[in-house]
Parts: C-alpha cells; sequence; structure tokens
C-alpha cells in the first residue's frame, strides 16, 4: 500500500508518520509539502483560486507517484478536498473526517485550533453531517507558530489553558492540528480529548483493506 501524505507545516509529519508505525500494517508514505501555504491561508483567511492551485499540484504530484490514497495532514485546508475530489481517482481523505467522525457521538463538541482558519473547516464538516449539533470552539491564531520556531513550551502551555477554558462546557473535546498530538497526554481531563493522527491513519488503512 502506498499513501500520500500532503502537508503545510513541517509540525504535522511527525504525528502521522507514528500514527501509522503504530498500525504495525506494510505501508509506503510519501510525503509531499509546501509550507507557502499556510501564510496564504492566514492572509486570505479563505481559499482562494490561487491557494487552490498550489495545492492542486501536490495532489498532482501524489497521482503521478501512483498512491492508492491520499491524506492531508493540515485542517485549515480540509475544505479543498470538496473542490478537488471529483478530479481524481483516488480518495482524499480530509485530516480531520475520521476524528469529527467519532466526535460526532458526543452532544457537546469543544474545538480547540492554533491556526484561525480551521474552525471554518471542521464546523462546515460538523454541521452538514449533524446541523442539530452543538460547537464550542477556542482558537488561538498563531500559536502553531510557537511550535515552528522551536517554543514547544509555550505553545503547549497555552493549549493546555484552552482545555481547561472548555472543560464543564463539552462532552468531547478535539485537538484540531496535527502538531497537538502529544498535548494529550499532558493533560488530566474529566472529558474525553481526541486528536486526529491516529483517526486518520486507522481510516486510511480501513478504507485500502476494502
Amino acid at each position: 500500500m502506498k499513501i500520500g501524505l500532503i502537508h503545510a507545516t513541517t509540525t504535522a509529519v511527525n504525528p502521522i508518520v507514528e500514527a501509522f508505525q503504530e498500525e504495525s500494517t506494510p505501508v509506503e508514505l510519501l510525503h509531499f509539502m509546501d509550507t507557502g501555504l499556510l501564510p496564504m491561508i492566514e492572509e486570505s483567511s479563505s481559499l482562494t483560486p490561487e491557494i487552490i492551485r498550489r495545492f492542486s499540484l501536490l495532489v498532482n504530484l501524489a497521482v503521478q507517484s501512483n498512491v492508492d490514497c491520499i491524506q492531508l495532514s493540515c485542517s485549515a485546508f480540509n475544505n479543498v478536498t470538496k473542490i478537488l475530489q471529483p478530479l481524481y481517482p483516488m480518495k482524499l481523505f480530509r485530516s480531520d473526517e475520521a476524528v469529527l467522525d467519532e466526535a460526532l457521538g458526543y452532544e457537546r463538541i469543544g474545538l480547540i485550533s492554533t491556526v484561525k482558519e480551521t474552525p471554518i473547516a471542521l464546523m462546515s464538516y460538523l454541521k452538514e453531517k449533524n446541523p442539530y449539533v452543538q460547537m464550542e470552539s477556542l482558537v488561538e491564531p498563531g500559536l502553531i507558530h510557537l511550535l515552528m520556531k522551536g517554543d514547544k513550551e509555550q505553545h503547549d502551555r497555552r493549549v493546555r489553558e484552552m482545555v481547561y477554558q472548555l472543560e464543564g462546557k463539552v462532552d468531547v473535546i478535539v485537538l484540531s492540528q496535527y502538531s497537538m498530538e502529544h498535548i494529550a497526554a499532558q493533560v488530566q481531563s474529566t472529558i474525553p480529548i481526541l486528536t486526529a493522527p491516529r483517526a486518520s491513519a486507522k481510516r486510511c488503512l480501513s478504507y485500502l483493506r476494502t
């Protein structure tokens, strides 16, 4: 099995690679990255035609590499799958769809994000699946850049603070960015804390086995 992974940040690589490794299923992972995409969407606050065209270059490279499916790793770009999926024969997986489907088993969902465009993509998916779902969203724009600059301690502390802010208001919390995967183990929470990489890896492999 060959899976194409599309990244917009370097911080997403290790979490998704480790998630696939934990599944103990032989799989070849091909990485396609454009770190210029995140600054573009932060500036425009939406999926502009230029961003979609640039993103499609990564998808094209993956397709030309004969991958069996494509997994996104950056949640801010998830809605691009609706636009691009009809153009390609293999499945394009959003970075968050598996974990959000799991979260939909709860009545009140809390979303924590470190990129301001991420909640738009997540909330639109949740509302499409269940128009009556209750959501609480906390986002600290640009916080991911602390991690990218090596300030892991401050990044993690501020994410933990957001988790504690949501406790008591929701039934489950989703850590939206792959780069927050490690924080789930740092928090003693009274409610489930869900992260996307492992859920995504499981869904990808399940799809390829069918």
